[in-house]
């Protein structure tokens, strides 16, 4: 199951799979959290429903 890290200093969303930067549909970091849930969505790859949220300094 891969889980979804928001950057919060960049604005940007990624996915990791144990503990690595993954990709989902060629693509390693979405603008918005709706893209990333759609892109799950097309590849079939459960994702969890927890956003993990880095903190922005």
């Amino acid at each position: 199951m891969m889980r979804i890290v928001n950057l919060s200093r960049t604005g940007l969303f990624v996915v990791m799979r144990s503990g690595a930067l993954a990709s989902l549909a060629g693509r390693t970091h979405w603008r918005s959290l709706d893209e990333v849930w759609s892109a799950a969505r097309s590849e079939n790859v459960p994702v969890s429903d927890f956003v993990v949220r880095t903190a922005a300094a």
